[in-house]
C-alpha cells in the first residue's frame, strides 16, 4: 500500500466519488476528474484503485476511534471500554456505514475484509486497547499484549458483521454476552456484570 498521508486531496476526492457512485462503480478515471488531475498522477502519487479503497478505509476508521474515545474514557473500568469498543464499532459499521470495515466494496454486501487491510486495522485496535490500558482501571491478562487483545476484538467485532445469526438478540443481550463470553479472555478478574450504561446500535 502506498505511503501517503490519509489527508491527501486525492483522497478527498476518492471519498466523495465511493459517497455519491458506490465503491464498485468509482474508477480511478472518476477519482482523477473528481481531483482535478490526470489519471496517471493518482497512479503516481496514489497508487491504484485498491490502494484508494484501503486509504479512504484507514481514514474511515480513525474517524470512528475518535468519536469513539470518549465514551470508552467515561467506563468504569477496562473490561468495559473493551466491550464499548466492540459494541460501538458493531453500531457505527451498521448505523453510519463503515461499509469497508468488513464489506466486499459495496453497502450492504457481506463478506469478506477488504484486502491487505487487517494489519493496519490490527494496529490501530492495538493502539486503542494501549492507552485505555494505561489511563483505566484494570489489568489486561498477563499472557495478552495490547495488540494481541486488539486483533481479537477486532476479529469479534467482524464476526458480528459478517455472520448472520439465526436468533434476534437485543442490544443489552449482546453487550452482555461480549462480556461475559469475550473479556474473560482477555481481562484479569472480569466481573460477570452487565454493562452499565448502552448505546443503541
Amino acid at each position: 500500500m502506498s505511503q501517503v498521508a490519509i489527508d491527501h486531496p486525492i483522497i478527498d476526492a476518492a471519498e466523495g466519488c465511493f459517497q455519491r457512485n458506490g465503491v464498485r462503480r468509482t474508477t480511478v478515471e472518476d477519482v482523477a476528474v473528481a481531483a482535478g488531475v490526470a489519471r496517471v498522477t493518482v497512479y503516481r502519487q496514489i497508487g491504484g484503485r485498491g490502494d484508494l479503497v484501503r486509504l479512504v478505509l484507514l481514514r474511515t476508521v480513525d474517524r470512528h476511534l475518535e468519536r469513539l474515545a470518549p465514551r470508552l474514557i467515561e467506563k468504569a473500568d477496562l473490561g468495559e471500554a473493551l466491550v464499548e469498543l466492540v459494541m460501538g464499532t458493531v453500531g457505527a459499521a451498521r448505523r453510519d456505514d463503515l461499509l469497508l470495515l468488513y464489506a466486499s466494496e459495496e453497502r450492504g454486501m457481506l463478506g469478506g475484509p477488504v484486502p491487505g487491510m487487517m494489519d493496519p486495522l490490527f494496529e490501530r485496535f492495538g493502539a486503542v486497547v494501549e492507552e485505555l490500558v494505561s489511563c483505566m482501571p484494570g489489568n489486561l491478562r498477563s499472557e495478552v499484549t495490547s495488540g494481541e487483545a486488539g486483533e481479537w476484538l477486532l476479529r469479534v467485532i467482524i464476526s458480528f458483521l459478517t455472520i448472520e445469526s439465526s436468533t434476534t438478540k437485543s442490544v443489552e443481550a449482546t453487550y452482555e454476552m461480549v462480556g461475559r463470553l469475550v473479556m474473560p479472555a482477555l481481562i484479569e478478574s472480569f466481573p460477570k456484570t452487565s454493562c452499565s450504561s448502552v448505546k443503541a446500535l
